[in-house]
């Protein structure tokens, strides 16, 4: 099996790290809705640590999307030199062929 090329690597990794920041979100809005409102409810370190947490999340999926868009760059370069190979070949044929 062929590797990955390093794009769809990071890609993973981004997926992964998105998929167990999202379930780090889900356990600490448990544990505040567990724990009930009270006056201290914003002073409690859940809180910064799910500002932190969506903060993180947020970096993620903005790294996620610039690697999509990077990914697609490299799929249309490859889309254009097939074009170009196949258009040289036609050109190739039509040539020799018609001598």
């Amino acid at each position: 099996m062929a590797k990955p090329c390093p794009i769809q690597k990071q890609i993973e990794t981004s997926n992964e790290t998105i998929a167990s920041l999202r379930e780090r979100i889900k356990r600490v809005e448990r544990r505040l809705i567990d724990a009930g409102p009270g006056e201290d409810a914003y002073d409690r370190p859940e809180v910064e640590e799910l500002v932190a947490i969506k903060k993180l999340l947020e970096d993620n999926e903005q790294k996620l999307h610039k690697l999509h868009k990077e990914n697609s760059k490299s799929f249309a370069i490859a889309a254009c030199l097939f074009f170009v190979c196949f258009l040289i070949y036609g050109i190739y044929v039509l040539l020799t062929n018609g001598a």
